[in-house]
């Protein structure tokens, strides 16, 4: 099966030595990873509405209209969004908004990692609202509150993640190559598989090269795809889908992930409980909270 991939000789070059862990200094190495963008499309998601999650946003592009949608956006605290940094990097603050609640909302500012990761795959973005004479009721959703011990993602490992769903905006696959802006992403959530297995063996072919060892998704195990279990063909890949358990605990948001025309390959997302995630949470706030307009760097130290 592995022998099947057309991209083989390109990840093969972007990997090379790729995810190391350092145990002694207990972080990962990714000289030579390339994260991919994902393309924000779904194969046989189910459709599910705002009511069903009160907390999930869309990003839109422009000051006036429904679209061009960006991504998607979950609420985590009155006026502050969270999403996929890749997603807001090269958006306008004055022209982008958030669509809450069939509430269109006019963005005060972004606040990115201050120290980035590579090509932004454990980068979290955050999308604080302006303020309105009357606002919606905001619902949030919960956070997965379990701090990182080390860099390497040996934590994530170590952990059983089991009854996970993504939720998030997402176009059917095929028309997702036809770049308009009048595409219509629907609301839809996949059941998917957890673990720290999944990209670091779809992705190197089974050991053929080394590294994404990282947090990951898919509809199926490293196994089942290796088998080319039906359930596989299942897929969920958007900026900002929200990694979500049964209890309704956010996990992570979802942030990168390759695209292969024959098969369905994992996603990966980052987990809500790096230092970047807490300190640019506590800044978002800050600023929400600070009833200034511009100046906001000397708000955050």
């Amino acid at each position: 099966m592995f022998q099947e991939f057309t991209i083989l000789l390109f990840l093969e070059y972007c990997a090379g030595v790729d995810v190391i862990s350092r145990a002694s200094k207990k972080e990962v190495y990714l000289d030579k990873t390339f994260f991919m963008s994902l393309e924000n499309y779904q194969v046989n998601a189910k459709y599910v509405t705002e009511a069903q999650y009160p907390w999930v946003a869309k990003i839109v592009h422009s000051s006036s209209e429904d679209i061009p949608y960006m991504c998607t956006a979950i609420c985590i605290d009155d006026r502050v969004f969270i999403t996929a940094a890749r997603c807001i990097y090269s958006l306008k603050i004055k022209h982008t908004r958030v669509i809450y609640q069939n509430v269109k909302l006019p963005v005060l500012t972004f606040v990115l990692p201050s120290i980035p990761s590579k090509q932004a795959f454990d980068d979290i973005g955050f999308i604080v609202v302006q303020p309105a004479n009357t606002e919606p009721v905001w619902k949030k959703v919960a956070l997965y509150n379990k701090k990182r011990t080390d860099d390497a993602f040996q934590w994530f490992a170590d952990s059983n993640f089991n009854n996970y769903k993504v939720i998030g905006y997402a176009t059917q696959k095929g028309i997702h190559r036809i770049k308009s802006a009048d595409r219509v992403f629907n609301l839809t959530e996949l059941t998917v598989i957890i673990n720290i297995e999944l990209c670091s063996k779809i992705m190197t072919f089974h050991d053929h090269i080394t590294g994404f060892r990282v947090p990951c998704y898919h509809s199926c195990n490293a196994d089942e795809f290796i088998k080319k279990d039906p359930k596989c063909s299942n897929y969920h890949g958007v900026e900002g889908g929200a990694v979500v358990s049964s209890d309704g605990i956010l996990l992570g948001i979802a942030t990168w992930g390759a695209y292969f025309h024959k098969y369905e390959l994992p996603v990966g997302f980052s987990v809500v409980n790096s230092n970047n995630f807490y300190s640019d949470f506590d800044c978002a706030k800050r600023i929400r909270d600070s009833g200034v307009n511009g100046g906001y760097q000397g708000i955050c130290g």
